[in-house]
């Protein structure tokens, strides 16, 4: 088990993160190396593939983003390998991703803040019923 600084640090001082799908294709890992500024690494068919369980089409909206999409796991050292050597695409591609990661993010959040004003109109202008509701 490797403590979460160490795990942070190790993010933070990659170019790469590969994020294979677990239970749903969407995962923290995405986020995690997004964050860090790292550029996440899946397969295609993660990208395409429905999950058991999982969320339906949760990868639609990376679909535009500039991540490293391979077309297998088998693909990831040549891959690497060929990006590394132009260190002037690499940076722009972490600078790509940042940037369309800052963009999704305020999308999101402004599409959250819509709906949330929206259902507290809804709850402002519609009665409600009383309930007694104990959580505990």
């Amino acid at each position: 088990q490797l403590p979460t600084y160490k795990y942070m640090n190790v993010v933070l001082d990659s170019v790469f993160t590969l994020a294979p799908a677990g239970h749903n294709p969407e995962c923290y890992r995405l986020f995690e190396s997004v964050e860090a500024g790292s550029i996440p690494v899946l397969v295609k068919e993660d990208m395409t593939t429905s999950y058991v369980n999982s969320c339906k089409d949760s990868l639609h909206h990376w679909r535009d983003a500039p991540i490293l999409v391979l077309d297998s796991w088998n693909d990831v050292f040549p891959a690497i390998e060929r990006l590394m050597e132009d260190k002037e695409k690499l940076d722009e591609m972490q600078v790509n991703v940042i940037v369309w990661y800052e963009k999704y993010m305020r999308k999101l959040a402004g599409e959250f803040e819509e709906f949330m004003l929206g259902s507290n109109m809804n709850e402002i202008t519609a009665p409600r019923m009383a309930t007694a509701i104990d959580p505990w």
